[in-house]
């Protein structure tokens, strides 16, 4: 599928968001003794959960991508061992309803305890929220707003917190996985 010139624009100018995030996870990690996970069963669990988290939504899939990123150790260093898991999404709303799929997800996040750490309505409509689950530390992020189509599109970004790899070296940088991909979660209701 070609993606029209618009969509371009929605990866380039959410860099700085997901920079963002990246910086919250780094915190944490400084806070709270780092688990022993192998990075790659640590990438499987998370992209289990985010998908699931998806298919509730009344939204079609059109982006998914898994990395593996460096974190900052408990005393600011940066170490081949320590990494968190981030995914970043594109999802679609077709009935052009993002803003209520995101006020949707706000509410549930609160009804679970979690952390709202942004909660912005921008002037187009759109919406950008983000939370912290208070038991993992994961960090959710989704925002809608994009020209043209402010209320059509959502991007999300999802990181664990800071993990630790016992083999002693992270595999960091992109990573997919084997299990096939559910085609679309379109035709889910809210």
């Amino acid at each position: 599928m070609t993606e029209p010139s618009h969509l371009g624009r929605i990866g380039a100018g959410l860099t700085g968001c997901c920079i963002a995030i990246c910086l919250q996870v780094i915190a944490a990690a400084g806070q709270a003794e780092i688990v022993q996970r192998d990075s790659r069963q640590a990438a499987i669990a998370f992209a289990e959960h985010v998908e699931a988290m998806i298919a509730t939504l009344p939204v079609e899939r059109e982006h998914f991508e898994m990395r593996i990123n460096r974190c900052e150790g408990a005393k600011g260093e940066m170490r081949d061992d320590i990494y968190a898991v981030w995914i970043g999404t594109r999802l679609v709303a077709e009935q052009d309803n993002a803003d209520r799929v995101l006020v949707a997800v706000l509410d549930d996040w609160r009804a679970r305890g979690w952390a709202i750490t942004r909660n912005r309505l921008l002037d187009n409509d759109g919406i950008n929220i983000a939370s912290v689950d208070p038991v993992t530390g994961n960090s959710h992020s989704l925002d809608s707003g994009f020209a043209p189509h402010p209320r059509r599109y959502i991007v999300g970004y999802f990181s664990t917190a800071c993990l630790q790899e016992p083999s002693g070296t992270a595999a960091f940088g992109p990573i997919g996985r084997n299990e096939p991909r559910p085609e679309s979660t379109a035709t889910r209701s809210p």
